[in-house]
């Protein structure tokens, strides 16, 4: 696989990459990406890491294309919570453009680190949610943006546009509420003949945003 330079702006370390009594991770993207499939494999990682999940998909019209959102709650502890509300402190975007069009940053924490698959830069993607010119705005302070190209990265491990499982290996690297290894296993064990090369996906998606560096 090609080698990739981390991307990032700003600096939200302590937000989601400590253990907390709760985290909420949001997942976004459109209809027919694997927003669903990617919070199930997230969450049956976290499991294997002997933690506590629960995956809470959300949609909009029921259509390819359409937007689709998933919020996965992890824990120490068992999650007796819920309710559909949440106040991620990480946001993952697995479409270059649907920011622009839904507002998914709405509830985002202070702090909260965010991950979109775009070959823009960090700081241009901060800038334009900052410029309240999209459907999607930063009401908050400190933010950390990563931004890695997941759709490059899934055609070359894949050969097809898919890019939950390179953005997975990214969200291990950020946020570090499940190590690499335990979404590895998931992947192999989901894809059968097609885990390794979704494990190669998912390795370049964790060294794109610096996974892995010293």
């Amino acid at each position: 696989m090609q080698a990739h330079t981390p991307r990032r702006t700003g600096s939200a370390t302590g937000a989601a990459s400590e253990s907390t009594a709760l985290m909420e991770v949001r997942l976004a993207g459109r209809g027919g990406q694997g927003v669903v499939t990617a919070g199930e494999l997230l969450g049956e990682a976290v499991l294997k890491s002997g933690r506590h999940a629960q995956s809470l998909p959300t949609f909009g019209p029921e259509r390819r294309g359409a937007l689709a959102q998933c919020t996965l709650r992890v824990a120490d502890a068992p999650i007796e919570l819920k309710c559909s509300s949440a106040s991620p402190s990480a946001l993952v975007c697995l479409d270059p453009t649907i920011w622009r069009h839904a507002p998914v940053t709405l509830g985002l924490q202070d702090r909260a680190q965010l991950i979109f698959n775009t070959s823009a830069e960090p700081a241009d993607v901060e800038a334009d949610l900052r410029s309240g010119e999209f459907a999607s705005k930063l009401a908050i302070e400190h933010v950390e943006v990563h931004t890695l190209d997941a759709t490059g990265i899934a055609l070359e491990a894949l050969g097809r546009p898919i890019s939950n499982t390179a953005m997975l290996g990214a969200v291990a690297a950020v946020t570090g509420v499940v190590d690499l290894a335990a979404i590895e296993e998931v992947l192999r064990g989901r894809f059968g003949p097609a885990g390794d090369a979704n494990v190669a996906a998912a390795r370049a998606g964790y060294e794109a945003v610096g996974g892995g560096a010293s």
